[in-house]
């Protein structure tokens, strides 16, 4: 997710990821990804292109690139891409591989995050398409999901080796209309349980496992277990905890759990509860998945009536630092992804509260099935590139790179290239002591379907769950049903009404 930059002077080691989530950390409620701020950008008016921030070599069209092979366009924006340690990793890629051989050229161009999506859709309207965007998450695929190419018969022809991902993983990208595979595992971003020590320490708590299937307290790691701590960790001003019968729920001072920065999205915040999506298997009818009505009342109660949950007013005080709500040592629980490595504390010369007193365990179970939530980047092929079979070369060389993934601040896919970001962020928080089993463990759980995936005009349909997310949080709602069911009416209404619905 894109955030604000203001962890940059601790956490240079790993800038990728600062550049991923670069606005909230500062203290304003976050609501934009990478992918995201691209959906966003679309709303903006038509503007004369800007100028790159890499700008291609001139070639001539339909000719050799300066290297003898077929000149195959790269086009980054849509996510990373776009810091200077980024650009300069990515122009080394570009010409180490096009001196390494003669069979391909690539031709990179680089623009600005809130302006690529921009001229994105005009260079495909002018018939003057790249040939490989990314990386690009899973909302930005949706922008240009009617554009991108089936992998899937390249994939099978080539022989790409699939075998080295998780299993959970192989299946991830085949999120096209129609179940078409339109990228293939590269950066990933997993979602788990990060707790405060010394808030646990405080409550005389055991830490949370670290394991899938291992035991809390003698009972599942499931969503009652982590209501049950959750309230132990609410603490109003006198330090009594929300289950005592003096708690007083006007005045609490710290939380026990939230899933922070998860856009106001019930898919999003419910996906522990089970992965879902708003448009049912037809391709055409909305619907509310039972994972997240159920886990919109599971939320909805932590709220309202347990108090373990902060509402939109809490969340966005001082006391939770405007949004940053773990970062601000008055939330025990969170779950959050991977990129949040960024925020876990301030800028200096502001003073860490968390400071590297932190952990992280696996996603509590629903039902024995455990869901981690999953943001995850790729590179796709446009449908109208001339040349697919060296496009695909290039595209399985870019995912290929553990380097790349590591500077954009992702986790990548391959296991074997895990390393060089594992360290990276050790590095940022010495004393730590991070159990990296857990978010490897979370790439074998990941949301399919995706809690990003395409729906019918998916910018107007996201802001109307959003409006709803923001609602129950702000005010209790009466009927909380009810208020579900006008959701699923509302987004009937615009997948009927979408210009991009399917046939």
């Amino acid at each position: 997710m894109v955030r604000h930059r203001s962890s940059l002077a601790r956490f240079a080691i790993v800038a990728s990821t600062i550049a991923l989530v670069a606005a909230a950390c500062g203290g304003s409620t976050p609501s934009a990804s990478p992918s995201q701020e691209a959906v966003a950008s679309t709303a903006a008016s038509a503007t004369p292109e800007p100028t790159p921030l890499v700008t291609p070599a001139p070639l001539v069209p339909d000719e050799p690139g300066p290297n003898g092979g077929v000149v195959v366009r790269w086009f980054v924006g849509l996510g990373a891409g776009g810091q200077p340690q980024q650009i300069a990793a990515q122009t080394q890629f570009v010409n180490d591989f096009n001196a390494a051989q003669k069979d391909v050229y690539i031709s990179l161009e680089i623009y600005d995050n809130k302006v690529a999506a921009n001229i994105l859709k005009t260079q495909v309207a002018a018939g003057n398409a790249p040939d490989i965007i990314g990386p690009v998450g899973v909302e930005g695929l949706n922008l240009f999901i009617d554009q991108l190419a089936d992998l899937q018969p390249l994939i099978d022809s080539t022989g790409y080796d699939m075998s080295k991902y998780p299993e959970a993983m192989r299946n991830f990208f085949k999120i096209g209309k129609g179940g078409t595979t339109i990228g293939v595992p590269f950066g990933t971003y997993p979602s788990f349980l990060w707790y405060n020590k010394k808030l646990f320490d405080e409550a005389k708590l055991a830490y949370p496992p670290t394991k899938v299937g291992d035991l809390y307290d003698g009972k599942p790691w499931d969503m009652a277990a982590v209501r049950d701590l959750g309230m132990k960790l609410t603490v109003d001003k006198n330090g009594n905890d929300a289950t005592s019968a003096d708690f007083d729920p006007t005045n609490i001072v710290q939380w026990g759990f939230d899933s922070q920065w998860a856009d106001n999205a019930p898919i999003a915040e419910t996906a522990l509860f089970g992965p879902g999506s708003f448009l049912a298997a037809d391709g055409k009818t909305a619907q509310i998945p039972d994972s997240t009505r159920t886990g919109i009342h599971w939320f909805n109660d932590g709220v309202w009536k347990d108090h373990f949950i902060p509402n939109q007013n809490q969340v966005n005080s001082d006391l939770l630092a405007k949004g940053n709500e773990f970062q601000s040592g008055n939330l025990a629980m969170v779950e959050i992804h991977t990129w949040y490595t960024c925020c876990v504390n301030p800028a200096a010369p502001a003073k860490p509260i968390v400071g590297d007193n932190f952990g992280w365990a696996v996603a509590p179970s629903y039902n024995g099935v455990t869901t981690a939530k999953l943001h995850a980047d790729t590179f796709s092929m446009l449908k109208t590139t001339k040349h697919p079979d060296q496009a695909f070369k290039v595209l399985s060389a870019l995912a290929a790179s553990g380097s790349l993934a590591t500077i954009y601040g992702a986790m990548p896919a391959d296991p074997s290239q895990q390393q060089p970001f594992i360290d990276s962020v050790n590095k940022a928080y010495p004393t730590a002591k991070l159990d990296w089993s857990v978010p490897t463990a979370m790439l074998g759980y990941p949301d399919i379907p995706n809690h990003q995936a395409w729906v019918p005009d998916y910018a107007k349909s996201k802001a109307a769950w959003q409006a709803f997310g923001v609602g129950y949080r702000t005010n209790q709602s009466a009927d909380i049903d009810k208020d579900l069911d006008a959701l699923q009416a509302t987004l009937q209404g615009i997948f009927d009404a979408a210009p991009d619905k399917n046939p």
